[in-house]
């Protein structure tokens, strides 16, 4: 899967020794903080820690947001390629266009395209005076740091698709044989759970879903004995924001659950879903914030 590189700012942005003896002007200690931030940052897409919706963000010295506000998915407000970096006053100022990530399903892997006219802008109010490690350290709380992996960040149904690591993998596929304990297979002697929610133009089935266009995306999820979905994985994505309104669907969802023998038993379900942009096509290079719930076919 093609995953940006990390940009790991407390262990980069460390000067090989002090600035020159006899004590730097301020002017000329942020020109040098600003340099190797911008060697480090610029033509890079940086993951942020949180995934807002607004394009001008706000953090304090430490790098906590001053107007926390909404969040989607990473696919689309997750990640910024930065175009400059600039200390304006006390403050640094990043500034990039919104990357978005579609999912290529010839290449099993998400491909990344920055949006057209959809510039970010990120204002650290740093403190005067403020050292390169505190910088550092003020950053590695706005973007993500190599110690933290996108699969920590994002949605529990994007941990399936997303955790990779080896140690980490072998740790979630436990989790995961743990929870299919008591899921029954679907066999002649046990009735399909009977969906009591709107399925929202959603397919549903007990068989994965194979052969996917481009623009279907598939979720796999458990029914339990009470009718409630459970460990909602997102199977095949789209990407480009569209699959998290999705799958917050399906969790949401009821049902009479399936039996065998007259018993509830959990089961193990499947949806598809079937993406209609406007104009027949998946443009990456989409400006409109997309899906809403209610929204689902067009954006």
């Amino acid at each position: 899967m093609l995953i940006p590189p990390k940009i790991h700012l407390a262990t980069v942005l460390v000067l090989a020794g002090c600035l020159a003896a006899g004590g730097p002007s301020d002017d000329t200690r942020k020109k040098a903080l600003e340099a190797k931030v911008r060697q480090i940052m610029v033509g890079k897409i940086a993951t942020l820690q949180q995934f807002y919706k607004a394009s001008d963000l706000q953090f304090d010295g430490e790098g906590n947001p001053l107007e926390p506000g909404k969040t989607g998915p990473w696919t689309y407000y997750g990640r910024v390629e930065v175009e400059s970096v600039k200390f304006e006053g006390d403050d640094l100022v990043i500034k990039g266009q919104r990357s978005v990530a579609k999912w290529d399903p010839a290449a099993n892997e998400f491909r990344n395209y920055s949006l057209k006219d959809s510039p970010v802008r990120i204002n650290l109010h740093a403190q005067a005076g403020i050292t390169e490690e505190e910088l550092a350290r003020a950053l590695d709380r706005v973007f993500q740091p190599r110690n933290v992996k996108l699969s920590d960040l994002v949605p529990g149904y994007w941990k399936e698709l997303l955790t990779t690591e080896r140690q980490r993998r072998a740790e979630w596929e436990k989790q995961t044989m743990e929870l299919m304990r008591s899921v029954t297979t679907v066999d002649a002697e046990v009735s399909l759970p009977k969906l009591l929610s709107s399925a929202n133009g959603l397919q549903t089935s007990q068989a994965a879903y194979k052969e996917l266009r481009e623009n279907q995306s598939s979720f796999s999820f458990v029914v339990d004995e009470n009718g409630e979905v459970k460990n909602v994985q997102i199977e095949k994505p789209i990407g480009l924001g569209i699959d998290d309104p999705v799958a917050e669907l399906i969790e949401r969802w009821k049902y009479e659950p399936a039996r065998k023998n007259g018993h509830p038993v959990a089961v193990l379900m499947h949806a598809r879903f079937t993406y209609f942009h406007r104009d027949g096509q998946i443009d990456p290079y989409h400006t409109m914030p997309c899906p809403g719930i209610d929204n689902f076919y067009q954006c």
